[in-house]
């Protein structure tokens, strides 16, 4: 199900995949596009889903600003969990750069929705 698109002209779509929600970005993430993705991304993280999962691969530019505001959302997610979709090296470069200390996982393709485990009747 999509849920409706923020005006955030970098977030290509959002929808349900399994128990979390797939969020996919493109174009530029920097100082003026980054605002407006953090402030839904933070209506996201409210919303409770057991997972996120932000998609970079159509992602052409991303500075520091992208850093920040996937360090918030992997802070907001509380219970929940933060996973990345990236495969730019460029991108891959800046978000494994040692002095960041990024704790998200980054996978290199678009995983299997989870499923919630079946409860014994």
């Amino acid at each position: 199900m999509p849920f409706p698109l923020p005006a955030a002209r970098c977030i290509a779509s959002v929808h349900t995949h399994g128990t979390g929600v797939l969020v996919r970005l493109c174009g530029e993430i920097d100082l003026a596009t980054a605002p407006d993705v953090t402030a839904y991304l933070d209506t996201l993280s409210h919303a409770g889903s057991a997972e996120l999962l932000i998609d970079l691969r159509q992602v052409e530019f991303m500075d520091g600003s992208a850093v920040r505001l996937l360090n918030r959302a992997w802070s907001r997610a509380g219970a929940g969990r933060l996973r990345l979709i990236c495969t730019d090296p460029v991108a891959l470069r800046l978000l494994r750069h040692p002095s960041l200390h990024v704790r998200f996982e980054i996978l290199d393709q678009l995983p299997a929705p989870t499923v919630p485990p079946r409860t014994a009747a």
